[in-house]
């Protein structure tokens, strides 16, 4: 054992730096189960460090194995979170998945200066408190929020004009399977090549992609195109298919059963996260805050 440190990501979290001496992650990881066992911790992810001599173990005791909060006031990891360019949060009715958008857009507004959001609410029931707005599409509608989108997307990538790619936009498109499910094949065709390109080529012009559907399936997204989320929130109980498309490489460390606003947050490069959505003590000041977000 070389260190061990607090992890600021986590209220319990600590973070083991070991001398492997020569051991791989890999092989770590394959004794992830006996680890656990022997030393009484969750071992939440394991890394190699710079100096490759030393791995570091980011560890739970068992004691305080919580989900970790996802909420404005969760300062540290809200902050994490809005740094991630393209989100997808999946959960069925009655998993908590709207609130947890309204959440993610409300950490959004927060932590990101000047930052605009748009949002596309197929459903029209959600987040239809911000029809008033301008960067608001509700129904029938949503396809041209996504071709205005689309259309600064498009914008900066001709123009590639460093000053106009500060400013960070996000657009949120709820019920995104079930809108790509009602068009024609045309005009589905045009909105999964519209979101692919944004999800492959939006990250490096700030244009960020957080999407919400009851299910994940690959008809719904072009070619390649759902493997560039960077951060995948599963609220609720996913089915055996949803966790191996999704989560294959964690799928046996979903164990737990979920209740409303519970899930996991699968984030590349740092793994996965039991995860919950806490209760906003002022949901009218998180939308205040959503609002004017939405009107730049």
């Amino acid at each position: 054992m070389r260190s061990v440190r607090g992890d600021k990501t986590k209220l319990y979290g600590l973070i083991w730096g070991i001398d492997n001496k020569g051991v791989t992650v890999s092989a770590f990881e394959d004794k992830t189960e006996q680890l656990e066992t022997a030393l009484n911790f969750r071992i939440d992810r394991i890394e190699l460090c710079k100096k490759s001599t030393c791995t570091r173990l980011y560890v739970t005791p068992r004691k305080h194995d919580r989900p970790t909060i996802i909420s404005p006031y969760n300062e540290f990891f809200a902050k994490e979170l809005s740094k991630l360019p393209n989100l997808l949060c999946v959960g069925k009715t009655g998993s908590g998945k709207s609130y947890a958008l309204s959440v993610l857009l409300g950490i959004y507004a927060k932590y990101i200066p000047t930052v605009s959001i748009t949002i596309c609410d197929y459903k029209k029931s959600s987040f239809a408190q911000f029809e008033d707005t301008s960067n608001f599409y509700g129904y029938e509608d949503v396809p041209n929020g996504i071709r205005a989108f689309y259309q600064e997307f498009s914008e900066r990538l001709a123009a590639n004009d460093e000053e106009r790619n500060k400013q960070i936009r996000v657009l949120l498109i709820d019920e995104y399977g079930a809108l790509i499910s009602a068009q024609d094949k045309k005009a589905a065709d045009e909105l999964k090549t519209m979101v692919g390109n944004m999800l492959f080529m939006g990250r490096s012009l700030n244009m960020r992609i957080l999407i919400g559907v009851q299910r994940a399936d690959v008809e719904h997204f072009k070619a390649g195109a759902r493997d560039q989320f960077r951060a995948i929130l599963a609220l609720g109980d996913l089915s055996k298919e949803q966790r191996q498309m999704l989560f294959s490489d964690y799928k046996d460390k979903m164990n737990e059963r979920n209740g409303l606003g519970e899930g996991y947050m699968l984030i590349d490069g740092k793994g996965i996260e039991r995860v919950k959505i806490a209760p906003i003590r002022d949901f009218e000041v998180l939308n205040d805050t959503i609002r004017k977000a939405m009107c730049r």
